[in-house]
């Protein structure tokens, strides 16, 4: 036997929703980092006013981890 030769198919475009803009390509990984800043940021400010109050909460940590 011989082999076949068969044209290449052509290349399919990738299927776009009618509704989704360029502009919005990258806003849910933005979305997600901005959350996981504010998140560090709200800890932080937590820990901090905790150890201004008088409770040191790391200290009260690595005491119960046996640090």
């Amino acid at each position: 036997m011989y082999p076949q030769t068969h044209p290449r198919p052509k290349r399919r475009q990738p299927v776009r929703d009618a509704v989704e803009d360029d502009a919005d390509v990258g806003a849910a990984t933005v979305e997600i980092l901005s959350w996981a800043a504010m998140s560090v940021v709200i800890i932080v400010a937590m820990a901090t006013a905790l150890q201004v109050l008088g409770l040191d909460i790391i200290d009260y940590v690595r005491a119960q981890l046996g640090v």
